[in-house]
């Protein structure tokens, strides 16, 4: 077999394994957790959307009532997980996340949350921080923390 027909096979091979991966993390279900003592008991993607886009700086009890200041937790800018949150949650491409916080950073109106590491990470975060807020794959979450939205990909 000559270079050209071992590189295309290659190139080949990378596509379905990015394939698969594209296929597996739209089946994953994410969860947005917070600490098990915040008050908020549910919310809505759009009140998620708020947050971590930074149009909301609080959690909201009802649709009259404001709560706590949230501290907001977020991978890191080419985090494969937070390009599935983004996606599941509005739609936007990690392109369009990151150059929408470019944009924020540089006016100086707003900053960006704060990055974790990794899945285990997030959880031990949001778990010690009874303001925070997070998300994780489905299969993280343990009890140490409290489940208030699940997102699947957009059909």
């Amino acid at each position: 077999m000559d270079s050209r027909h071992t590189v295309h096979h290659l190139v080949r091979q990378f596509a379905g394994l990015v394939a698969l991966a594209w296929a597996l993390a739209a089946q994953a279900d994410l969860v947005v957790i917070v600490h098990p003592d915040n008050p908020v008991q549910a919310l809505t993607e759009r009140q998620v959307s708020d947050l971590y886009l930074g149009r909301a700086k609080h959690f909201h009890l009802s649709s009259e009532e404001v709560g706590p200041p949230a501290s907001i937790l977020e991978y890191p800018a080419n985090s494969p997980l937070r390009e599935t949150f983004f996606r599941f949650l509005n739609g936007m491409s990690l392109s369009q996340i990151n150059a929408y916080w470019a944009r924020l950073r540089f006016s100086g109106e707003v900053l960006p949350p704060t990055p974790i590491a990794d899945s285990r990470s997030m959880v031990q975060s949001v778990s010690r921080t009874r303001n925070a807020i997070g998300y994780v794959d489905a299969a993280t979450v343990n009890d140490s923390v409290k489940v208030v939205l699940r997102l699947k990909a957009k059909e």
